[in-house]
This record gives structure tokens, C-alpha cells and sequence, in this order.
């Protein structure tokens, strides 16, 4: 069942940059998507988005929201829609993020090779390995969601939505538009219209 509620992101809106990018190379990222079974997504022809989306404003840079607008144009072009002012489809892009914490306990471990044997002669046994000091760390992330819902402009009915789950990082703050582009063309190929040069 599609998901209609989120906790918007706002506190790590400055390590957008980094996620994006981390998603983007990082083999970690998770892309799901869930499309309404009722609805023919071929069926329709325009697109637009929504006036405000779910990342513009004033808690966020404009560029960002453009950046999202100019990679789901690209996407969408490339499987045929038209975008219109009169659209069938209406698009919008939102973040989420949950606070989580990672705790790993091990031990040190020392190795100790011992020497045994008869008067005379003598070899090494096969090292043992005894246990040392007890380790816990602890790392606390945020993981982060970006939501691509896209809506029937009719019914106000959300028919598909994509959504890609990653890691914040302090790395890679570069290249954002980029990372943005690419991230998004992860997400759309969940999609269930291919593009036209896919067939």
C-alpha cells in the first residue's frame, strides 16, 4: 500500500550534498518503488509538478528544487510524457530522515603460540587464541529517504512512488547537481514505463 505520510527533513538539509553524492556511488543505497495496481501508468500523457514541492521553500537552497525538476524532466521526456500546464500527472519530490544508532561488541583478541614436547625434542603446537579486552562501539547516523510521489492531477490520487534510502556522510560535498541526476535515474528505473529507446 502506497505511503502517503512522512517526517519532512530539516535539521540535515546542509548534508544533502553528501548523501546525494554518497547515493550515488555508494553500492549501499536502496531503491524501492510501489505503484497503484489499479492504474495503467502508460495510459497517461502529461506531467508537471507541483507549484511547491515537498524541498522548496524556505528551509531549502532553490537550486535543489530545480535540480530534482530538470533530472525528473529528463526521465519522464525520455518515456513520452509532455509536461503541460494542464497535466494529467502531477509530480512531487520530499525528504525524510530517522535518527538511528549502531552498537558492535567484540573482543580483542591476542594470539599465543604454545610449545610443547618430549625430552630432546620439541615443535610448536598450534597457536590458541585467548581472549583480550572487551570493545563496544558506537556510531550514530541519519538515514535519509528521498520520495518521489508522482499524483493522478484528476483524482489527486498518488499512483506511483519511488524512493531511494541512504546513509548521511560527511563525504563529497561537490557535484551536487550531478549527484541529483543520478540519484533520481536510480529511482526511475523502478518505474513501470520503460523509456522509448528501452522499448
Amino acid at each position: 500500500m502506497i505511503r502517503m505520510q512522512r517526517s519532512p527533513l530539516k535539521l540535515v538539509v546542509a548534508a544533502l550534498a553528501a548523501v546525494l553524492l554518497s547515493a550515488a556511488c555508494a553500492p549501499s543505497v536502496a531503491v524501492r518503488s510501489d505503484t497503484d495496481p489499479d492504474v495503467d501508468m502508460s495510459q497517461y500523457q502529461t506531467y508537471n509538478f507541483f507549484s511547491q514541492m515537498g524541498i522548496e521553500g524556505d528551509e531549502y537552497s532553490s537550486l535543489l528544487g530545480q535540480h530534482f525538476r530538470d533530472a525528473i524532466s529528463e526521465q519522464m521526456d525520455a518515456r513520452g510524457y509532455v509536461k503541460s500546464d494542464n497535466p494529467q500527472l502531477q509530480v512531487n519530490v520530499s525528504i525524510g530522515s530517522q535518527e538511528k544508532v549502531s552498537v558492535n561488541t567484540y573482543q580483542d583478541p591476542y594470539l599465543y603460540g604454545g610449545y610443547y614436547g618430549r625430552r630432546g625434542m620439541g615443535y610448536w603446537g598450534s597457536p590458541f587464541y585467548y581472549g583480550g579486552t572487551t570493545q563496544t562501539s558506537v556510531r550514530q547516523y541519519t538515514e535519509a529517504n528521498v520520495y518521489v510521489d508522482i499524483v493522478d492531477a484528476g483524482t489527486h490520487k498518488m499512483v506511483w512512488q519511488g524512493v531511494a534510502t541512504f546513509t548521511l556522510t560527511d563525504k563529497m560535498r561537490e557535484q551536487l547537481r550531478q549527484s541529483i541526476f543520478s540519484t533520481v535515474e536510480k529511482i526511475f528505473a523502478k518505474y513501470p514505463v520503460a523509456p522509448a529507446s528501452s522499448g
